[in-house]
């Protein structure tokens, strides 16, 4: 089925609900764009690959053995925001670049993004290394881009991979993950089906960076003629094809017969997100099976499930995180006791009781659930800010204001009366908009800061896309929000805190930390390489150019005659729908 625009007008919604088998528009479907009642738990709730999460399942029933069946729309909350750009090389919205996952097939995926495990997508195998500089691929014979304009069904090449690879090494500053390309010497096109991969030198992330989130296999027609990748040539090689985007408000795509992952899948024929206005329409679209999933927080989860027994819920911890950053350059944050008082003082189990209502973890760099990377709680909970109970919180406090009494003895600031004063008369922290309209997180920061430090903090909200332009500009000194997070060591250090880093917003350079970073990314002994990061985590501790502070346990509620639903600590790898099902035959079926 063609879900673009063959007849040269975009499908519209009602339209693509009629072709893919789905109900009438449905008050949750149609639901205006205002702001979620809730925060983003991620920046995408889309969905995401499936790991080992704590399932519960209600009611318990004996499981029966039933065929996966083809047919049925899948509707499910989410969230539907971009940052305006739609280049899937070039997008930093989760929620988007998760949504064109759908869409965009990978030379290589995970299966699990907690373990680590990676499996061919594009690729009929794992890369052969007959070196440690030289992968080469061989890709599936089958493979085609959808069958829409430009591309019309075509076979996907290795010219085609060489391109999506040679335009983000290649590419000018836009290109913003350029960075995890940087240790690729040569693509070489062997034929229509192979590809050589050639590096500079030994690199322990490269076939986590062929699998990578945004590692999306574009084909050069996209671009031809001047053209840019916009809403209207999301064209790929996934197993479902782009039918629209309505910013705020809903998303869908719809099933591509001819994807090369075979089996009959992709078994729905399509998939609806939509951003609810209301929790309680959340409620009343399960009740009436007008939804069949919603990916929430801990307490509405709960009530939902007390009202509706019949729904099955899954829990699991997310990779997003809630931070702040500094641009180190600029005063007084590019003083290392000033930016360690604020990190301190600022009280992670107040956030997590705040934002998540208690289901949470706090975070060193990398997030908790990604327990191949981060450290240790019991080591963390040891550590300046991560101190537990109100002892730990009195001494986190004492600390913070040693350092920040140190930092006052030697600087100056003059008031408007000409007194002056060792701590800035007010420090602006930018926020991102919506984190502080629904979470209050600036205000939370600022309340902390003055209560423990006697710091004036001021708020400054500002949308996403235009916060991002302020922190590469070095325009917003002191920003705080979520943030994404990734699956591989070499994703969450190199191109943030390493000197050559593309997305150093920071300005950081610190040249232990460039030799930890360069370290692990070519330790190929995985245990070696894990203690490396290790180390340059408890060096960002120290550093504190930027902070991750928390990161949520979200509930996944499900109608249970949904089967398979991809659940993972990351977003972005929303291909693994591909897998998912609806169970015509399960008794809650009825009157769907």
């Amino acid at each position: 089925m063609n879900s673009g625009r063959a007849t040269g007008k975009r499908l519209s919604r009602r339209r693509f609900l009629a072709i893919a088998g789905a109900a009438l528009v449905t008050p949750v479907a149609a639901c205006g764009g205002a702001a979620p009642a809730r925060p983003p738990a991620t920046p995408s709730l889309a969905g995401r690959p499936q790991a080992s999460p704590t399932a519960t399942a209600r009611p318990t029933q004996l499981v029966r053995a039933v065929e996966p069946t083809p047919g049925e729309t899948l509707r499910l909350t989410g969230f539907v925001t971009s940052d305006g750009v739609y280049d899937p090389h070039k997008t930093q919205a989760g929620a988007f670049f998760g949504h064109q996952a759908f869409v965009f097939s990978r030379l290589l995926t995970y299966s699990s993004q907690t373990s680590g495990t990676i499996v061919p997508d594009l690729a009929v195998a794992m890369p052969e290394t007959p070196d440690p500089l030289t992968f080469v691929l061989t890709l599936r014979g089958n493979a085609r881009w959808h069958q829409r304009e430009p591309l019309f069904g075509r076979a996907v090449t290795a010219e085609d991979v060489k391109y999506s690879l040679e335009r983000q090494i290649n590419g000018d500053r836009s290109f913003v993950r350029r960075a995890q390309w940087a240790a690729i010497d040569k693509v070489e096109a062997l034929d229509p089906l192979h590809l050589a991969i050639r590096l500079k030198a030994p690199h322990a992330n490269m076939v986590g960076a062929l699998a990578g989130a945004n590692a999306f296999i574009v084909a050069p027609e996209l671009e031809a003629g001047g053209r840019t990748i916009d809403l209207d040539t999301q064209a790929g090689s996934g197993p479902f094809q782009w039918v629209e985007w309505e910013e705020g408000r809903f998303a869908s795509v719809a099933r591509n017969p001819a994807w090369h992952g075979g089996n009959g899948r992709p078994y729905l024929q399509g998939v609806t997100v939509t951003q609810p206005r209301d929790p309680r329409v959340v409620e009343a679209a399960l009740r009436k099976k007008e939804l069949d999933v919603a990916i929430l927080g801990r307490p509405q989860a709960d009530q939902l499930t007390a009202a509706i027994p019949s729904l099955q819920t899954t829990t699991f911890g997310q990779g997003l995180f809630f931070g702040m950053r500094f641009f180190t350059p600029q005063q007084p944050y590019n003083d290392p006791r000033f930016r360690a008082a604020l990190a301190i003082a600022v009280n992670r189990q107040e956030m997590i009781n705040t934002f998540f209502a208690g289901s949470g973890e706090s975070n060193p760099w990398v997030s908790w659930p990604l327990t191949r990377w981060a450290l240790p709680q019991s080591e963390l909970s040891q550590l300046a800010g991560y101190r537990t109970g109100p002892d730990g919180r009195a001494a986190d406090i004492r600390e913070a204001r040693a350092l920040l009494d140190a930092y006052a003895s030697e600087q100056k600031y003059v008031l408007a009366d000409g007194t002056k004063t060792g701590v800035p008369p007010d420090s602006p922290l930018f926020v991102v908009d919506e984190a502080e309209t629904t979470l209050g997180m600036g205000s939370l920061i600022q309340r902390n800061l003055k209560e423990a430090l006697g710091l004036n903090v001021s708020i400054h909200p500002l949308p996403v896309g235009e916060l991002v332009s302020r922190l590469l500009g070095g325009s917003a000194p002191w920003a705080a929000g979520p943030d994404s997070g990734w699956v591989d060591l070499d994703d969450w250090l190199y191109p943030y805190f390493h000197s050559d880093g593309s997305k150093n917003s920071f300005a950081l350079r610190d040249a232990d930390l460039d030799a930890m970073i360069t370290a692990q990314r070519q330790e190929l002994d995985e245990g070696r390489r894990r203690e490396i990061g290790l180390a340059a985590q408890r060096r960002l501790l120290q550093l504190n150019a930027a902070v991750n502070f928390v990161s949520e346990r979200v509930v996944v509620v499900q109608q249970s005659y949904v089967k398979g639903f991809p659940t993972d600590a990351t977003d972005g790898y929303q291909h693994r729908f591909a897998d998912c099902w609806i169970d015509r035959t399960d008794p809650a079926f009825r009157g769907r």
